[in-house]
């Protein structure tokens, strides 16, 4: 898996009813223990990732659909926008209806909202509920010869650092406490559970330095994490993904 830093994303692909992007990281990765969980660190990552997903809501048709779905969901807990939802077989027809931009507003109201966990919104892309597969491939850059990581012995306490960064905090000392800022809210991430994840591969290699720095840590690393979703084939979400 991996992670991204700064914000480039690549475009969702499709293949078959696979979608696929890359998440970026790079900064610290480090492995939790029982006196230190990381939980700062975690955050941290967290919001690395959160830009780049909000984007990817953004922009991917499949997602923007998806949150107009929701929008119809959104409208079930708010009677004053119910009429202005546009019929499902001629959308957008009645200059009186909401846009797509007003409904994917809605839509991802409606899913933070079903996310709020410890007075904080959160809008997961992979859920229980949606049945997407995830699988992750993982370049792993760390400043050592190939290899060596292996040995190490600390690479799985790392990996699982990450693997928390990806997915909705269980409880407000894994949110970063007082980290998270309102203007932050909702915070985009990639599961709602780390256990979602179905399949793993890492490829590890050397790393000379970050990009725009000019020396690194032990600690350090570039991640880029190849997410592939394989989408439902029944189900409500099937159609959406198709």
């Amino acid at each position: 898996m991996q992670s991204l830093h700064g914000g480039n994303i690549k475009e969702l692909g499709h293949r078959g009813n696979e979608v696929r992007f890359r998440l970026l990281y790079s900064g610290r990765l480090l492995g939790a223990s029982r006196s230190d969980t990381r939980a700062v660190l975690k955050h941290q990552i967290r919001m690395e990732f959160h830009p780049q997903l909000k984007r990817l809501w953004a922009t991917q048709r499949p997602l923007k659909l998806l949150a107009q779905e929701r929008a119809y969901w959104w409208g079930q807990l708010h009677p004053e926008i119910r009429q202005r939802l546009p019929s499902r077989t001629s959308p957008f027809d009645d200059p009186e209806v909401a846009n797509a931009e007003e409904l994917e507003g809605w839509g991802l109201q409606e899913i933070a909202h079903n996310w709020e966990r410890n007075g904080r919104k959160f809008i997961p892309l992979v859920t229980e509920e949606m049945c997407l597969d995830c699988c992750l491939d993982v370049l792993f850059l760390r400043p050592e010869a190939a290899g060596r990581v292996v040995r190490s012995g600390d690479l799985d306490n790392r990996l699982k650092t990450l693997f928390d960064a990806l997915r909705i905090p269980a409880n407000l000392e894994a949110s970063g406490g007082a980290l998270v800022q309102e203007e932050d809210s909702p915070i985009y991430c990639l599961l709602e559970d780390d256990d979602l994840i179905s399949e793993v591969h890492i490829n590890t290699d050397n790393l000379l330095l970050l990009p725009k720095e000019h020396g690194s840590t032990e600690n350090d690393v570039f991640l880029v994490i190849d997410v592939k979703l394989q989408t439902p084939v029944h189900g409500p979400w099937a159609m959406t993904f198709g």
